[in-house]
C-alpha cells in the first residue's frame, strides 16, 4: 500500500503489484489455500515462507495496525475473489491499466533481465 500516490491510500503501490501478481500465480491450483483464507493468521504465519502473496500479507500485518479491511481494503477485496486465476487475471489487468500503460508512473521503471522492456514475442 501506498500513503499517497498515483491511486490513493487505498490502492496498491504501482511498485508492489508484483509480488502480489506473483504471489497469487504461485497459489494458482493450491489444495488449501482459498483467496478468502489468506487474511487468516494462522493461515499467512504458517505458509509465509513457501509463498510470496503471504509473505507480503505477513509484512503488512507486521507493520500496520488496526482492522485489515481498514488498512488494506483492496487487498481485503481480493480475499472475496472465488479462486487464485482470478486474482492473478485481475492483477494483471490491474498492473496493465495502473502501471504500464499510464507514463507518469512508466517513465521512472527500472526495467532489466527480470522485466525486460522488450515485446514479448
Amino acid at each position: 500500500m501506498e500513503p499517497a500516490g498515483s491511486q490513493g491510500v487505498w490502492a496498491l503501490d504501482d511498485h508492489q503489484f508484483l509480488p502480489f501478481i506473483w504471489g497469487s500465480a504461485q497459489l494458482v491450483g493450491h489444495p488449501r489455500i482459498q483467496p478468502k483464507s489468506f487474511i487468516k493468521s494462522e493461515i499467512y504465519e504458517h505458509f509465509a515462507k513457501d509463498y510470496m502473496f503471504l509473505s507480503c500479507i505477513k509484512y503488512i500485518n507486521e507493520v500496520k495496525t488496526g482492522p485489515f479491511a481498514e488498512h488494506s481494503n483492496q487487498l481485503w477485496n481480493i480475499s472475496a475473489v472465488p479462486n487464485w486465476e482470478k486474482v492473478n487475471a485481475g492483477l494483471v489487468k490491474m498492473y496493465k491499466a495502473e502501471v504500464l500503460a499510464k507514463f507518469p508512473v512508466i517513465q521512472h521503471f527500472w526495467f532489466g533481465s527480470l522485466l525486460s522492456i522488450r515485446p514479448a514475442t
